[in-house]
Protein backbone atom coordinates (compact mmCIF):
# COMPACT_ATOMS: atom_id res chain seq x y z
CA UNK A 1 0.00 0.00 0.00
CA UNK A 2 1.45 3.19 -0.94
CA UNK A 3 2.84 5.64 2.26
CA UNK A 4 0.39 8.41 2.84
CA UNK A 5 0.67 11.01 -0.09
CA UNK A 6 0.11 14.11 2.52
CA UNK A 7 3.40 12.92 4.48
CA UNK A 8 4.89 12.69 0.93
CA UNK A 9 3.86 15.78 0.00
CA UNK A 10 4.46 17.50 3.49
CA UNK A 11 8.35 16.06 2.73
CA UNK A 12 9.06 17.71 -0.37
CA UNK A 13 8.16 21.26 0.54
CA UNK A 14 10.70 20.23 3.60
CA UNK A 15 13.35 19.55 1.40
CA UNK A 16 12.86 22.54 -1.39
CA UNK A 17 11.65 25.14 1.26
CA UNK A 18 13.70 24.43 4.47
CA UNK A 19 13.88 27.30 5.77
CA UNK A 20 10.42 28.89 5.31
CA UNK A 21 8.47 29.42 8.50
CA UNK A 22 6.13 26.31 8.64
CA UNK A 23 4.06 27.61 12.05
CA UNK A 24 4.15 30.44 14.41
CA UNK A 25 1.75 31.85 17.04
CA UNK A 26 0.63 35.80 18.22
CA UNK A 27 2.70 34.98 21.09
CA UNK A 28 5.96 35.74 18.85
CA UNK A 29 8.99 33.98 20.85
CA UNK A 30 11.45 31.77 19.55
CA UNK A 31 9.64 28.52 21.13
CA UNK A 32 6.36 30.01 18.92
CA UNK A 33 7.55 29.29 15.70
CA UNK A 34 8.62 26.55 13.54
CA UNK A 35 10.49 26.67 10.13
CA UNK A 36 10.05 23.66 7.70
CA UNK A 37 13.28 21.84 8.28
CA UNK A 38 13.10 21.87 11.67
CA UNK A 39 9.33 20.46 11.64
CA UNK A 40 10.35 17.49 9.53
CA UNK A 41 13.55 16.93 11.82
CA UNK A 42 11.72 16.85 14.71
CA UNK A 43 8.76 15.02 14.06
CA UNK A 44 11.38 12.30 12.31
CA UNK A 45 13.09 12.00 15.75
CA UNK A 46 9.52 11.90 17.70
CA UNK A 47 8.11 9.16 15.21
CA UNK A 48 11.37 7.09 16.14
CA UNK A 49 10.87 7.33 19.48
CA UNK A 50 6.99 6.56 18.96
CA UNK A 51 7.32 3.56 16.62
CA UNK A 52 9.72 1.99 19.32
CA UNK A 53 8.22 3.16 22.76
CA UNK A 54 4.41 3.62 22.12
CA UNK A 55 1.39 0.55 22.37
CA UNK A 56 1.71 -0.20 18.78
CA UNK A 57 -2.24 0.03 17.09
CA UNK A 58 -3.29 2.77 19.86
CA UNK A 59 -3.45 6.57 18.85
CA UNK A 60 -1.12 8.55 20.57
CA UNK A 61 -3.28 11.23 22.74
CA UNK A 62 -1.67 14.93 21.90
CA UNK A 63 -3.04 17.20 24.75
CA UNK A 64 -2.22 20.34 24.49
CA UNK A 65 -4.00 23.93 22.33
CA UNK A 66 -2.14 25.71 19.43
CA UNK A 67 1.83 25.16 19.65
CA UNK A 68 4.50 24.18 17.19
CA UNK A 69 4.86 20.41 19.17
CA UNK A 70 1.84 20.08 18.84
CA UNK A 71 2.22 20.01 15.15
CA UNK A 72 5.64 18.09 15.50
CA UNK A 73 3.84 15.42 17.24
CA UNK A 74 0.54 14.82 15.05
CA UNK A 75 3.57 14.61 11.94
CA UNK A 76 5.49 12.25 14.21
CA UNK A 77 2.40 10.33 15.01
CA UNK A 78 1.50 9.48 11.44
CA UNK A 79 4.95 9.15 10.28
CA UNK A 80 5.37 6.31 12.99
CA UNK A 81 2.01 4.86 11.68
CA UNK A 82 -0.18 5.37 14.34
CA UNK A 83 -2.98 7.50 14.57
CA UNK A 84 -3.32 10.94 16.88
CA UNK A 85 -6.20 11.88 18.99
CA UNK A 86 -6.09 15.41 19.81
CA UNK A 87 -7.48 16.50 23.19
CA UNK A 88 -7.54 20.27 23.92
CA UNK A 89 -6.99 21.88 26.97
CA UNK A 90 -10.32 23.40 27.45
CA UNK A 91 -11.71 20.17 27.91
CA UNK A 92 -12.53 18.94 31.66
CA UNK A 93 -10.67 16.73 33.61
CA UNK A 94 -13.51 14.02 33.20
CA UNK A 95 -14.07 14.92 29.34
CA UNK A 96 -9.81 13.86 28.97
CA UNK A 97 -10.36 11.02 31.27
CA UNK A 98 -13.14 9.75 29.69
CA UNK A 99 -11.13 9.23 26.33
CA UNK A 100 -8.16 7.80 27.60
CA UNK A 101 -10.53 5.20 29.13
CA UNK A 102 -11.90 4.76 25.62
CA UNK A 103 -8.51 4.48 24.07
CA UNK A 104 -7.18 2.15 26.98
CA UNK A 105 -3.82 3.15 28.72
CA UNK A 106 -2.52 5.26 25.41
CA UNK A 107 1.13 7.15 25.39
CA UNK A 108 0.08 10.81 26.00
CA UNK A 109 2.08 13.82 25.14
CA UNK A 110 1.12 16.51 27.52
CA UNK A 111 1.95 19.38 25.25
CA UNK A 112 0.27 22.18 27.25
CA UNK A 113 1.68 25.41 29.65
CA UNK A 114 1.04 23.36 33.08
CA UNK A 115 1.00 19.86 34.22
CA UNK A 116 -1.00 17.47 32.78
CA UNK A 117 -4.36 17.69 34.76
CA UNK A 118 -5.32 13.82 34.85
CA UNK A 119 -4.82 10.59 36.92
CA UNK A 120 -1.61 9.12 35.13
CA UNK A 121 -2.99 5.75 35.66
CA UNK A 122 -5.23 5.85 32.94
CA UNK A 123 -2.20 6.22 30.67
CA UNK A 124 0.67 3.84 29.15
CA UNK A 125 3.17 6.85 29.85
CA UNK A 126 2.79 10.41 29.77
CA UNK A 127 5.44 12.68 28.40
CA UNK A 128 5.39 16.44 29.40
CA UNK A 129 6.64 19.12 26.70
CA UNK A 130 10.04 19.21 27.85
CA UNK A 131 10.70 15.30 27.55
CA UNK A 132 8.88 15.55 23.98
CA UNK A 133 11.46 18.19 22.88
CA UNK A 134 14.61 16.31 24.07
CA UNK A 135 13.40 13.40 22.12
CA UNK A 136 12.97 15.59 18.90
CA UNK A 137 16.72 16.56 19.19
CA UNK A 138 17.84 12.43 19.38
CA UNK A 139 18.83 12.76 15.51
CA UNK A 140 16.89 9.53 14.79
CA UNK A 141 14.74 9.32 12.13
CA UNK A 142 12.18 6.67 10.47
CA UNK A 143 11.53 5.32 6.79
CA UNK A 144 8.15 5.87 4.53
CA UNK A 145 8.00 2.37 5.22
CA UNK A 146 6.89 3.62 8.56
CA UNK A 147 4.20 5.71 7.69
CA UNK A 148 0.63 5.29 7.76
CA UNK A 149 -1.12 4.31 4.33
CA UNK A 150 -3.87 3.08 3.40
CA UNK A 151 -6.75 2.27 5.69
CA UNK A 152 -4.35 2.66 8.65
CA UNK A 153 -5.92 5.48 10.89
CA UNK A 154 -4.26 9.08 10.38
CA UNK A 155 -6.36 10.60 13.09
CA UNK A 156 -8.99 9.79 15.76
CA UNK A 157 -11.45 12.77 17.30
CA UNK A 158 -13.80 12.88 19.79
CA UNK A 159 -16.66 14.43 19.79
CA UNK A 160 -20.09 14.31 21.18
CA UNK A 161 -21.80 11.28 21.41
CA UNK A 162 -25.98 10.81 21.66
CA UNK A 163 -24.88 8.20 24.78
CA UNK A 164 -23.24 10.84 27.12
CA UNK A 165 -19.70 9.59 25.77
CA UNK A 166 -17.45 11.43 23.24
CA UNK A 167 -17.48 9.15 20.66
CA UNK A 168 -14.08 8.76 18.26
CA UNK A 169 -14.03 8.96 14.68
CA UNK A 170 -11.31 6.89 12.60
CA UNK A 171 -10.37 9.19 9.55
CA UNK A 172 -7.88 6.50 7.69
CA UNK A 173 -4.38 7.51 5.24
CA UNK A 174 -6.51 7.43 1.99
CA UNK A 175 -9.21 9.54 2.87
CA UNK A 176 -6.75 12.16 4.09
CA UNK A 177 -5.16 11.80 0.76
CA UNK A 178 -8.15 12.58 -0.96
CA UNK A 179 -8.87 15.48 0.84
CA UNK A 180 -6.04 16.74 0.42
CA UNK A 181 -6.52 16.43 -3.81
CA UNK A 182 -10.07 17.89 -3.12
CA UNK A 183 -9.37 20.91 -0.96
CA UNK A 184 -5.55 21.63 -1.93
CA UNK A 185 -7.25 23.77 -5.13
CA UNK A 186 -8.73 26.32 -2.34
CA UNK A 187 -5.18 27.68 -1.27
CA UNK A 188 -3.76 29.39 -3.97
CA UNK A 189 -0.28 28.65 -4.83
CA UNK A 190 2.79 31.34 -3.67
CA UNK A 191 5.97 32.00 -2.08
CA UNK A 192 4.32 34.04 0.78
CA UNK A 193 1.41 32.29 1.75
CA UNK A 194 0.39 32.81 5.18
CA UNK A 195 -2.87 30.23 6.60
CA UNK A 196 -4.97 31.32 9.53
CA UNK A 197 -4.59 28.54 12.01
CA UNK A 198 -7.98 29.38 14.28
CA UNK A 199 -9.39 26.11 14.84
CA UNK A 200 -8.70 24.22 17.47
CA UNK A 201 -7.78 20.49 16.31
CA UNK A 202 -10.07 18.78 17.80
CA UNK A 203 -12.52 20.24 15.56
CA UNK A 204 -12.70 18.95 12.04
CA UNK A 205 -12.04 22.02 10.00
CA UNK A 206 -8.71 22.58 11.23
CA UNK A 207 -7.48 19.73 8.57
CA UNK A 208 -7.96 22.44 6.47
CA UNK A 209 -4.78 24.36 8.12
CA UNK A 210 -2.65 20.80 8.75
CA UNK A 211 -3.32 18.95 5.60
CA UNK A 212 -4.46 21.65 2.65
CA UNK A 213 -1.87 24.32 3.88
CA UNK A 214 0.94 22.06 5.13
CA UNK A 215 1.18 20.14 1.46
CA UNK A 216 1.29 23.50 -0.21
CA UNK A 217 3.97 25.13 1.61
CA UNK A 218 2.11 27.53 3.60
CA UNK A 219 3.26 29.13 6.89
CA UNK A 220 0.13 28.83 9.58
CA UNK A 221 -0.51 31.59 11.77
CA UNK A 222 -2.06 30.96 15.49
CA UNK A 223 -3.87 33.01 17.92
CA UNK A 224 -2.36 31.83 20.92
CA UNK A 225 -4.89 31.59 24.21
CA UNK A 226 -4.15 34.80 26.03
CA UNK A 227 -4.71 36.86 23.00
CA UNK A 228 -7.96 35.08 21.78
CA UNK A 229 -9.70 36.35 25.24
CA UNK A 230 -9.81 40.46 23.91
CA UNK A 231 -10.48 41.20 19.80
CA UNK A 232 -8.60 43.99 20.33
CA UNK A 233 -5.76 42.31 20.82
CA UNK A 234 -7.03 39.36 18.35
CA UNK A 235 -6.96 42.25 15.17
CA UNK A 236 -3.79 43.56 16.45
CA UNK A 237 -2.35 40.46 15.94
CA UNK A 238 -4.03 39.59 12.90
CA UNK A 239 -2.72 42.68 11.57
CA UNK A 240 0.91 42.26 11.58
CA UNK A 241 0.36 38.45 10.79
CA UNK A 242 0.72 38.69 6.85
CA UNK A 243 -2.82 36.51 6.60
CA UNK A 244 -3.56 35.80 2.88
CA UNK A 245 -5.89 32.83 3.44
CA UNK A 246 -8.71 32.46 5.91
CA UNK A 247 -10.11 29.52 7.84
CA UNK A 248 -12.99 29.31 10.40
CA UNK A 249 -16.74 29.06 11.06
CA UNK A 250 -19.15 31.28 9.77
CA UNK A 251 -19.53 32.73 13.47
CA UNK A 252 -16.12 33.25 14.31
CA UNK A 253 -15.72 35.84 10.93
CA UNK A 254 -19.45 36.75 11.50
CA UNK A 255 -18.07 38.18 15.31
CA UNK A 256 -15.49 39.76 13.59
CA UNK A 257 -17.31 41.52 11.04
CA UNK A 258 -19.37 42.82 13.91
CA UNK A 259 -16.28 45.40 14.43
CA UNK A 260 -16.24 47.72 11.39
CA UNK A 261 -12.24 48.03 11.48
CA UNK A 262 -12.49 44.04 10.26
CA UNK A 263 -11.92 44.64 6.36
CA UNK A 264 -9.34 44.64 3.43
CA UNK A 265 -7.70 47.43 5.80
CA UNK A 266 -6.94 45.52 8.54
CA UNK A 267 -5.81 42.30 6.52
CA UNK A 268 -4.64 43.43 2.91
CA UNK A 269 -2.92 40.81 1.62
CA UNK A 270 -5.90 38.56 2.45
CA UNK A 271 -7.77 37.18 -0.63
CA UNK A 272 -9.25 33.78 0.25
CA UNK A 273 -11.42 32.90 2.87
CA UNK A 274 -12.41 29.05 3.40
CA UNK A 275 -15.87 28.88 5.76
CA UNK A 276 -16.72 25.61 7.26
CA UNK A 277 -18.77 24.02 10.33
CA UNK A 278 -21.90 25.49 10.30
CA UNK A 279 -24.92 27.33 8.46
CA UNK A 280 -23.56 30.62 6.44
CA UNK A 281 -26.04 33.50 6.62
CA UNK A 282 -26.54 35.57 3.01
CA UNK A 283 -26.19 38.99 5.13
CA UNK A 284 -23.32 37.65 6.42
CA UNK A 285 -21.96 36.76 2.62
CA UNK A 286 -22.72 40.22 1.17
CA UNK A 287 -21.10 42.10 4.27
CA UNK A 288 -18.09 40.09 4.02
CA UNK A 289 -17.88 41.00 0.47
CA UNK A 290 -18.51 44.33 0.84
CA UNK A 291 -15.36 44.24 3.62
CA UNK A 292 -13.06 42.34 1.37
CA UNK A 293 -14.46 42.89 -2.41
CA UNK A 294 -10.88 41.43 -3.68
CA UNK A 295 -10.84 38.18 -1.95
CA UNK A 296 -12.57 34.50 -3.05
CA UNK A 297 -15.31 33.48 -0.56
CA UNK A 298 -16.25 29.48 -0.06
CA UNK A 299 -18.78 28.16 1.48
CA UNK A 300 -17.63 24.58 2.26
CA UNK A 301 -19.45 21.80 4.48
CA UNK A 302 -18.83 18.00 5.65
CA UNK A 303 -19.66 16.02 8.87
CA UNK A 304 -16.48 14.58 11.27
CA UNK A 305 -17.46 11.37 9.73
CA UNK A 306 -16.69 12.53 6.22
CA UNK A 307 -14.78 15.45 6.36
CA UNK A 308 -15.11 18.38 4.13
CA UNK A 309 -17.08 16.96 1.17
CA UNK A 310 -18.39 20.13 -1.09
CA UNK A 311 -17.45 23.90 -1.74
CA UNK A 312 -18.80 26.98 -3.40
CA UNK A 313 -17.20 30.58 -4.12
CA UNK A 314 -20.47 32.80 -2.48
CA UNK A 315 -20.20 35.52 -4.95
CA UNK A 316 -22.55 38.94 -4.86
CA UNK A 317 -24.97 37.45 -7.61
CA UNK A 318 -24.96 34.27 -5.44
CA UNK A 319 -25.37 35.64 -2.61
CA UNK A 320 -28.26 38.29 -3.50
CA UNK A 321 -30.33 35.49 -5.60
CA UNK A 322 -30.03 32.29 -3.25
CA UNK A 323 -31.00 32.11 0.32
CA UNK A 324 -30.30 30.21 1.84
CA UNK A 325 -26.98 29.43 0.47
CA UNK A 326 -26.07 26.37 -1.17
CA UNK A 327 -23.16 24.54 0.68
CA UNK A 328 -21.81 23.60 -2.74
CA UNK A 329 -20.52 21.41 -5.49
CA UNK A 330 -19.67 17.68 -4.34
CA UNK A 331 -16.02 16.16 -4.43
CA UNK A 332 -15.75 14.05 -7.02
CA UNK A 333 -14.44 11.38 -5.39
CA UNK A 334 -17.86 11.64 -3.06
CA UNK A 335 -21.35 11.64 -4.02
CA UNK A 336 -24.51 12.88 -2.04
CA UNK A 337 -27.77 10.60 -1.88
CA UNK A 338 -31.28 12.37 -0.02
CA UNK A 339 -33.28 9.92 1.24
CA UNK A 340 -36.98 10.14 2.48
CA UNK A 341 -36.75 10.17 6.28
CA UNK A 342 -38.91 7.39 6.83
CA UNK A 343 -38.83 5.07 3.86
CA UNK A 344 -35.24 5.45 3.35
CA UNK A 345 -35.95 5.56 -0.44
CA UNK A 346 -34.27 8.39 -2.73
CA UNK A 347 -36.87 11.07 -3.30
CA UNK A 348 -36.32 13.17 -6.11
CA UNK A 349 -34.47 16.12 -7.02
CA UNK A 350 -35.20 19.42 -5.22
CA UNK A 351 -36.85 17.40 -2.54
CA UNK A 352 -35.82 17.59 1.08
CA UNK A 353 -34.65 14.44 3.17
CA UNK A 354 -31.64 13.32 5.01
CA UNK A 355 -28.73 13.25 3.62
CA UNK A 356 -26.25 10.54 2.87
CA UNK A 357 -22.61 10.53 1.86
CA UNK A 358 -21.07 7.83 0.11
CA UNK A 359 -17.24 7.62 -1.55
CA UNK A 360 -13.50 8.40 -0.94
CA UNK A 361 -13.61 10.44 2.49
CA UNK A 362 -16.28 8.33 4.66
CA UNK A 363 -14.44 7.38 7.99
CA UNK A 364 -14.04 3.59 8.90
CA UNK A 365 -16.48 4.13 11.48
CA UNK A 366 -15.99 5.19 15.99
CA UNK A 367 -13.48 3.83 17.54
CA UNK A 368 -14.35 0.59 19.91
CA UNK A 369 -17.62 1.22 19.01
CA UNK A 370 -19.12 -1.23 16.63
CA UNK A 371 -22.92 -0.52 17.73
CA UNK A 372 -22.60 3.35 16.76
CA UNK A 373 -21.05 2.56 13.51
CA UNK A 374 -23.18 0.22 12.57
CA UNK A 375 -26.02 2.46 12.81
CA UNK A 376 -24.95 5.12 10.73
CA UNK A 377 -22.20 3.54 8.77
CA UNK A 378 -23.01 0.97 5.55
CA UNK A 379 -21.23 -0.29 2.43
CA UNK A 380 -22.86 0.17 -0.84
CA UNK A 381 -21.78 0.50 -4.50
CA UNK A 382 -20.57 3.05 -7.26
CA UNK A 383 -21.31 3.29 -10.45
CA UNK A 384 -18.79 0.50 -11.68
CA UNK A 385 -19.99 -1.95 -8.83
CA UNK A 386 -17.09 -1.13 -6.48
CA UNK A 387 -17.67 -1.46 -2.90
CA UNK A 388 -17.72 2.02 -1.10
CA UNK A 389 -18.30 3.38 2.39
CA UNK A 390 -21.36 5.41 3.07
CA UNK A 391 -22.54 7.24 6.19
CA UNK A 392 -25.79 8.43 7.34
CA UNK A 393 -25.46 12.28 8.10
CA UNK A 394 -28.93 12.99 10.13
CA UNK A 395 -28.41 16.52 8.18
CA UNK A 396 -31.75 16.95 6.38
CA UNK A 397 -31.06 18.58 2.78
CA UNK A 398 -31.58 18.65 -0.98
CA UNK A 399 -29.37 18.76 -4.21
CA UNK A 400 -30.88 21.33 -7.20
CA UNK A 401 -30.62 21.06 -10.82
CA UNK A 402 -26.57 22.33 -10.72
CA UNK A 403 -25.15 19.41 -8.18
CA UNK A 404 -25.60 22.18 -6.01
CA UNK A 405 -26.12 20.57 -1.79
CA UNK A 406 -28.07 22.27 0.43
CA UNK A 407 -27.91 21.29 3.52
CA UNK A 408 -30.84 22.82 5.72
CA UNK A 409 -29.84 21.41 9.49
CA UNK A 410 -29.78 18.19 11.54
CA UNK A 411 -32.83 15.66 11.65
CA UNK A 412 -32.00 14.73 15.38
CA UNK A 413 -31.64 16.47 18.67
CA UNK A 414 -27.72 17.00 17.42
CA UNK A 415 -26.75 20.85 16.43
CA UNK A 416 -24.10 23.13 15.59
CA UNK A 417 -23.49 25.75 17.86
CA UNK A 418 -20.41 28.28 16.77
CA UNK A 419 -18.67 25.52 15.06
CA UNK A 420 -19.09 22.76 17.86
CA UNK A 421 -21.45 20.06 17.42
CA UNK A 422 -23.17 19.34 20.54
CA UNK A 423 -25.27 16.51 21.29
CA UNK A 424 -28.60 17.80 23.43
CA UNK A 425 -28.88 14.30 24.93
CA UNK A 426 -25.23 14.76 26.24
CA UNK A 427 -25.75 18.63 28.20
CA UNK A 428 -29.66 16.90 29.86
CA UNK A 429 -27.02 14.21 31.17
CA UNK A 430 -24.68 16.66 32.56
CA UNK A 431 -27.33 18.68 34.05
CA UNK A 432 -29.28 15.80 35.66
CA UNK A 433 -26.15 14.28 37.28
CA UNK A 434 -26.34 17.84 39.20
CA UNK A 435 -27.84 17.47 43.00
CA UNK A 436 -29.75 20.52 42.24
CA UNK A 437 -31.26 19.27 39.20
CA UNK A 438 -34.52 16.28 38.87
CA UNK A 439 -35.10 16.84 35.01
CA UNK A 440 -33.97 18.91 32.27
CA UNK A 441 -34.68 19.15 28.67
CA UNK A 442 -32.27 21.38 26.55
CA UNK A 443 -32.92 23.21 23.37
CA UNK A 444 -31.46 25.23 21.28
CA UNK A 445 -32.41 28.51 20.27
CA UNK A 446 -32.30 29.48 16.57
CA UNK A 447 -32.12 32.76 14.25
CA UNK A 448 -32.36 32.24 10.87
CA UNK A 449 -32.45 29.05 10.96
CA UNK A 450 -28.97 28.41 12.99
CA UNK A 451 -28.47 27.75 16.54
CA UNK A 452 -27.35 31.09 18.46
CA UNK A 453 -27.36 29.57 22.22
CA UNK A 454 -28.99 26.79 24.31
CA UNK A 455 -31.82 26.95 26.54
CA UNK A 456 -31.91 24.24 29.39
CA UNK A 457 -35.40 24.21 31.22
CA UNK A 458 -35.20 22.53 34.42
CA UNK A 459 -37.14 21.56 37.04
CA UNK A 460 -35.20 21.27 40.66
CA UNK A 461 -34.48 18.20 42.65
CA UNK A 462 -35.92 20.01 45.97
CA UNK A 463 -39.80 21.20 45.47
CA UNK A 464 -38.83 23.83 48.24
CA UNK A 465 -35.73 25.27 46.51
CA UNK A 466 -36.48 28.71 45.03
CA UNK A 467 -35.94 29.12 41.12
CA UNK A 468 -33.88 32.17 41.72
CA UNK A 469 -31.14 33.72 39.13
CA UNK A 470 -28.55 32.76 41.95
CA UNK A 471 -29.63 29.21 41.65
CA UNK A 472 -29.37 29.04 37.68
CA UNK A 473 -25.79 30.56 38.23
CA UNK A 474 -24.77 27.56 40.56
CA UNK A 475 -26.00 25.33 38.27
CA UNK A 476 -23.98 26.60 35.17
CA UNK A 477 -21.04 26.72 37.34
CA UNK A 478 -21.60 23.18 37.99
CA UNK A 479 -22.09 22.07 35.03
CA UNK A 480 -18.70 23.71 33.86
CA UNK A 481 -16.90 21.58 35.94
CA UNK A 482 -18.22 18.44 33.33
CA UNK A 483 -18.74 20.16 30.01
CA UNK A 484 -16.58 22.41 28.11
CA UNK A 485 -18.10 25.81 28.54
CA UNK A 486 -19.70 25.93 24.89
CA UNK A 487 -21.87 23.15 25.88
CA UNK A 488 -23.21 25.40 29.01
CA UNK A 489 -26.48 26.67 28.31
CA UNK A 490 -26.78 30.42 28.18
CA UNK A 491 -29.99 30.36 29.92
CA UNK A 492 -32.39 28.27 32.43
CA UNK A 493 -35.88 28.10 32.92
CA UNK A 494 -37.42 26.85 35.58
CA UNK A 495 -40.45 24.34 35.72
CA UNK A 496 -42.29 22.40 38.45
CA UNK A 497 -43.05 19.64 35.91
CA UNK A 498 -43.13 18.72 32.28
CA UNK A 499 -46.26 18.36 29.99
CA UNK A 500 -46.09 14.92 28.71
CA UNK A 501 -46.88 13.62 24.95
CA UNK A 502 -48.87 10.90 23.88
CA UNK A 503 -45.39 8.48 24.01
CA UNK A 504 -45.25 9.41 27.62
CA UNK A 505 -41.82 11.31 26.83
CA UNK A 506 -41.56 15.31 27.57
CA UNK A 507 -43.55 17.54 24.97
CA UNK A 508 -40.17 19.46 23.84
CA UNK A 509 -42.74 20.94 20.71
CA UNK A 510 -44.68 22.34 23.98
CA UNK A 511 -41.56 23.59 25.59
CA UNK A 512 -40.12 25.44 22.47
Amino acid sequence: MTASRFLKEFSRECREYPNRIAYFTSRGGAADSINYGDLDRKSNALAAFLKKEAPQGKPIVVYGHKSPLMLVSFLAAAKAGLPYAPVDVAYPSDRVADILEQIDHPLVLSLADAPFAVDVALANRVLEANDVLAICESGESVSEESWVSGDDIFYLLFTSGSTGRPKGVQMPSRCVDSFMDYFGKLFPVGQDRISFNRVPYTFDVSLFDIVGALSSGYTLFALESECEKSMSASFEALASSGLTTWVSTPSYIEMCLADPSFDAQLLPRLDTIILCGEVFRNTAAVKLIDRFPNARIFNTYGPTETQAVTDIEVTRELAEQLNPLPVGYLNPEVRAVIRDVETGEIVPQGQMGEVYLEGATVSLGYFGRSDLTDAVFSVTTDENGEPIRAYKTGDKGYLDGQGRLYCLGRLDFQVKLNGFRVELGDVEQGLVSLPLVKEAVVLAAEKDGKATHLVAHVQLADPAAEPTFKTGQQIKSELRQILPDYMVPKKIVFHDGFVLNVNGKIDRKALA
